[in-house]
């Protein structure tokens, strides 16, 4: 019996085998239908495919062995379209073919990451009731979205719409509540409209089955103060890049208890994290970077019966929490013990961290403590920080592969524990207190290292070879003590900092690197000991975008290989020993708005073609050269200029009367870039602005040879800061209208031959901090009241006939008649010269601006850089920045 039962169930067995055998062959064979085939080829006819991703669409085929088709393998039914594109250089482009249509049994479809023309979604997909999964991410779609299009779509589980570039929108969701089997909603990008906070959270609340939610940048604006819905099936939730601005309701952390992730960076929030976030007992991921967000780091986050040992990422950065991390990271973050990511820079926290601390994040991989700190007095410098405080033998529990400690205290000594850490791609210890000399295991770090920033210490030391660093993309050096040769450089470097060091010798290191894939865009190798001539090897340079060469000790002419930087913003050349003319292969740097060519012994004009068409140009300087003849009319054109210094030259002739129209609005204030701003800061570090240094609009032409008058057209600026027309030839008198230059804080007219009186609308210039009237022939009464109040007597010194405080001589009540006659200048005598002259110079500007149309058309815009003053005032400002404070106390306790 045990015999016969034990035959009998090995033939069960076998005829089960041999009918999955038969089956599986008929499986394998099922072919798709012709019908179906025919609609995914109209499907193609309406793209465009530009790299032949769907060239094994053909007719006679079947399409069941298409890129990117699924069948049902026993009918033979086309259940899933996944054209999915992840390089942008491989997308289909067109519209979408109601002939999908014809796909009755289509139940995923995918067309992310392609380009459908900024077209409407089709409304013929909400006819499409088999669909589970529908993705239209990523894929150029526009328009508003109506309700009809995909509210009758009972069986869809997934829809994403998400990254359209802002381009959709949706009047309210209330067409959600036909999707009743979706789990995964992504409308991040899709412009949410007209309906309240209460409406859309009530919609999406009726999809019970929803697990995952992302409603990024979708323009919300507010939250409900409490929870009128039930999300309590969610377990993804992503709200970040809208606009709340307010407290972090508690209901989020109280009613959403299964939350694994959530997502709340760049909202504005305000206030202090509530406490209830320790409820979330199943978080994973908690990230309420980049609000404004105050107070502690809450100690429920991991302490007493509320731990989340789950907790693996944290992202607080970029808040305003305070307070010291010895407690927190006692009370709450050593807790712990799972995080993998701890993310809490740029916030106002400090203490000392031990390695006490640190003992329990064995799975630490992410650390960013960068850039806290708390000014310890308004009226010091001096901040505390976090400081890292273990022994020089000290082992981590963890292996790091991003270390962000930059503005940590970490020295004096290089931190040894560093040499531990075998995975790190990213090492940022800039302005770490670190005075020493890198040790050569720290050149040998980690081939995957992408970022490395040392910059803002003591370092010494020659630089490992780091041409084998295939995936080093940033390099900075900066504001440290090196000094040697140029390493050798990594070929897929894009940012390189060596700013600030001893660096010597020539610059052939970056020539080797300039290959032509290469995809350098930002070098910064300013203020070194660097020479020899600048290689002319710049033909395979454009992606670069800031160039700074300044403060070496380069010679020979200008490379006209520089030409070939067509992507170029920023190029500093100054303060070098560069000669010869402006070569002219520069015209075609179309898109420069800082050019800095100063403290050179370049010659010759100045080229007519920096004007033109270089309609971004905001800031040129020439000083310190030895350019020739009158200055180029042409710099009239210059639309967006505000920044022009070409001081300390042999320019000769009139100042242009033209009006440089970018420093004549107020609507160009606060227009520098921060890149820009950096760029151009050390050139005003002999001022004391009490506006701020964005807004610098700036004008040096001193020490030339200019003559005549000061036009009257300069008064036009109104936005001008800085004027200094000093060490010239100029005559007449000072423009009655100067009063109207409100925004102005230095200005120097010494040494020229002005004559006539003070005009008192000068009284109006409130901010007027620095003035130098010295060395003219200036005469009568200096005015008196406001800031006059509070400038010494070498701000007059060398006017024989100008009397009154602080000088000495005292006025007579005897008016000579040359006085007489320029106090009624000031006023309707000087007006009339105005109205006379303005016409004369209109006529002028035409005939000049006419005479250069034809040489200016078909030359490129041009150039820029910041406002950097003579070295003949330097002693003369370092003087009044000694004395501003006392000035302006001065000025404030009248």
């Amino acid at each position: 019996m045990i015999v016969h039962g034990r035959f009998l169930q090995h033939l069960v067995e076998f005829i089960a085998i041999l009918h999955l055998s038969i089956q599986g062959h008929f499986l394998c064979n099922a072919v798709c239908m012709e019908s179906e085939a025919e609609a995914l080829l109209q499907f193609k006819g309406g793209l465009n495919d530009l790299t032949n991703r769907l060239s094994s669409w053909e007719r006679g085929e079947d399409c069941c062995q298409w890129n990117g088709v699924g069948c049902n393998t026993s009918t033979g039914h086309v259940i899933s379209l996944d054209l999915f594109c992840a390089n942008s250089l491989h997308k289909l482009q067109g519209h979408l073919s109601s002939s999908l249509l014809e796909l009755p049994y289509l139940s995923s479809l995918n067309l992310s990451g392609n380009d459908f023309m900024q077209s409407q979604v089709p409304s013929f997909l909400g006819t499409m009731r088999s669909l589970k999964h529908l993705d239209l991410s990523n894929a150029n779609f526009k328009g508003n979205l109506p309700k009809e299009t995909l509210g009758n779509l009972s069986h869809l589980e997934s829809l994403n719409l998400s990254g359209n570039d802002y381009s959709l929108q949706v009047n309210n969701l209330k067409w959600l509540r036909g999707l009743s089997s979706l789990k995964t909603l992504d409308l991040s990008g899709v412009v949410l409209g007209s309906s309240t906070a209460n409406d859309w959270f009530l919609d999406i609340s009726m999809l019970l089955s929803l697990v995952t939610l992302r409603l990024s940048g979708c323009q919300l604006h507010k939250l409900p103060p409490s929870s009128e819905v039930n999300f309590d099936s969610l377990i993804t939730l992503d709200l970040s890049f809208n606009y709340f601005g307010d407290t972090i309701p508690d209901w989020l952390f109280e009613n959403c208890h299964n939350l694994q992730h959530l997502n709340l960076s760049h909202n504005h929030f305000r206030g202090p994290i509530p406490d209830s976030v320790g409820r979330l007992m199943s978080l994973v991921t908690l990230d309420l970077s980049n609000n404004q967000l105050i107070g502690s780091i809450p100690s429920t986050l991991g302490n007493g019966h509320t731990q989340n040992p789950l907790l693996k990422e944290l992202h607080l950065s970029n808040n305003q929490l305070n307070g010291s991390l010895d407690g927190s990271l006692e009370r709450s973050l050593g807790q712990l013990s799972q995080l993998v990511v701890l993310k809490l820079a740029w916030n106002k926290l400090e203490g000392n961290i031990t390695s006490a601390h640190l003992a329990n994040f064995n799975n630490l991989k992410v650390l960013d403590l960068s850039f806290n700190s708390i000014r310890m007095n308004r009226f010091e410098q001096k901040e505390k920080r976090i400081t890292l405080h273990v022994s020089k033998n000290w082992i981590p529990p963890f292996q790091l592969e991003t270390i962000g400690l930059g503005f940590c205290e970490l020295g004096p000594q290089f931190p040894m524990w560093i040499q531990t850490q075998k995975n790190f791609s990213y090492v940022d210890i800039s302005d770490a207190g670190i005075f020493d000399i890198v040790p050569d295991w720290f050149w040998d770090f980690s081939p995957t290292i992408e970022y490395m920033n040392l910059s803002s210490n003591e370092l010494r030391g020659c630089e490992h070879d780091f041409s084998q660093k295939f995936k080093l993309e940033t390099l900075d050096l900066s504001n440290n003590n090196f000094s040697c040769p140029l390493p050798r450089l990594p070929p897929n470097l894009r940012t390189l900092n060596l700013a600030t060091n001893s660096f010597h010798g020539n610059i052939s290191r970056v020539c080797e690197m300039l290959g032509v894939n290469n995809s350098l865009g930002f070098l910064d190798l300013s203020s070194n000991k660097l020479s020899g001539n600048i290689p002319n090897c710049w033909s395979y340079g454009g992606n670069m975008i800031i160039l700074n060469l300044g403060k070496n000790t380069f010679s020979g002419p200008i490379p006209d290989s520089l030409g070939s930087l067509t992507s170029l913003h920023i190029l500093s050349m100054q303060e070098n020993n560069l000669y010869g003319k402006i070569p002219d292969s520069l015209k075609n740097l179309q898109v420069v708005t800082i050019l800095d060519l100063g403290g050179n012994r370049l010659s010759g004009p100045i080229p007519y073609w920096i004007g033109g068409e270089m309609h971004i140009l905001k800031s040129l300087i020439l000083r310190n050269n030895y350019f020739e003849e009158n200055i180029p009319i042409t710099l009239c054109m210059l639309k967006s200029l505000k920044i022009l210094d070409l001081s300390g030259n042999k320019l000769t002739g009139a100042i242009p009367p033209c009006v440089f129209e970018a420093m004549a609005t107020e609507e160009s204030l606060n227009d520098f870039s921060y890149m820009e701003y950096q760029t151009i800061k050390g050139s005003l570090s002999m001022y004391q602005f009490r506006s701020s240094p964005w807004f610098l609009n700036a004008l040096d032409l001193s020490s030339n040879l200019l003559t005549e008058e000061i036009p009257l057209q300069i008064t036009e600026l109104v936005v001008l800061v800085a004027l200094n027309l000093s060490r010239n030839q100029l005559v007449g008198s000072i423009p009655y209208g100067i009063g109207e230059m409100r925004y102005l804080e230095f200005l120097d007219f010494s040494r020229n031959h002005l004559s006539c009186v003070i005009p008192s609308s000068m009284l109006r210039l409130h901010f007027l901090s620095a003035l130098n009237l010295s060395y003219n022939n200036l005469s009568g009464k200096i005015p008196h009241g406001f800031q006059f109040d509070t400038f010494d007597v070498s701000s007059y010194e060398g006017n024989p006939d100008l009397c009154g405080n602080p000088l000495i001589q005292e006025c007579s009540t005897n008016i000579s008649f040359e006085d007489m006659h320029c106090i009624d200048s000031e006023g309707s005598n000087n007006r009339e010269r105005e109205n006379d002259e303005h016409e004369d110079n209109v006529g002028t500007n035409a005939f000049y601006i006419s005479m250069v149309i034809g040489f200016i058309t078909g030359f490129w815009v041009f150039w820029g850089s910041l406002f950097l003053i003579t070295p003949w005032r330097y002693a003369y400002f370092r003087f009044l920045s000694s004395t501003h404070d006392w000035i302006y106390c001065c000025r404030i306790n009248r």
